[in-house]
């Protein structure tokens, strides 16, 4: 369907130049194309704004919020606590970036683990809550999110045993070791040894 975004776009943007655009010629185009009227109202602004955005509208910009390894070492101090670490950013960015030079005195309280203020990072702009949970949950597994809040213990529990690195098949085989009794025979003597 996405094939058939661009040629959709075009079609309405001519309809509007000849101020014929309706509301039900946008809902039809929403409706053929499975998104939303409120998407194909964005496309044509995108479009309007930039022709550029009329050959792939709904196309993601690429540059999207990734949890960095600062923002790791934060979610350690934390536990784990996300909103605390997005807190702590957004706290962060209204003071400037004054290292060391706490203004209020929730921005002077270190984190229970004792982070200190100039250790969190200055990001321009801070994503919303919902940016940075969203990029929480992708970028960070399961087991190491478990981690950060309950232990080692909690993140082993998520881990497969045995997980290896995607290759060809019959690449790694696995075996379970087992210590057995072995016994070598030679002519003139034999050795056993335990298992």
């Amino acid at each position: 369907m996405t094939a058939l975004r661009a040629p959709a776009v075009r079609r309405l943007l001519a309809l509007r130049a000849e101020r014929r655009l309706s509301r039900e010629h946008v809902r039809l185009a929403g409706e053929c194309l499975g998104v939303s009227e409120r998407t194909v109202w964005r496309w044509l602004a995108e479009a309007s704004r930039s022709p550029q955005d009329a050959i792939r509208p709904g196309e993601r910009s690429g540059e999207r919020f990734e949890i960095t390894r600062e923002i790791r070492v934060l979610l350690a101090y934390w536990h784990g606590n996300a909103s605390a670490v997005h807190r702590q950013l957004v706290a962060r960015a209204q003071t400037g970036g004054r290292d060391g030079q706490p203004t209020t005195a929730s921005e002077s309280a270190a984190s229970p683990a004792g982070a200190p203020p100039a250790a969190v990072p200055l990001l321009d702009p801070v994503p919303s809550l919902s940016t940075f949970l969203r990029a929480v949950r992708r970028d960070l597994t399961a087991g190491e999110r478990a981690g950060l809040a309950a232990g080692p213990d909690a993140a082993r529990a998520h881990d497969a045993f045995g997980k290896r690195a995607a290759s060809w098949r019959n690449h790694v085989w696995e075996t379970d070791h087992v210590q057995a009794h072995r016994c070598w025979s030679m002519p003139t003597a034999t050795w056993c040894a335990p298992g």
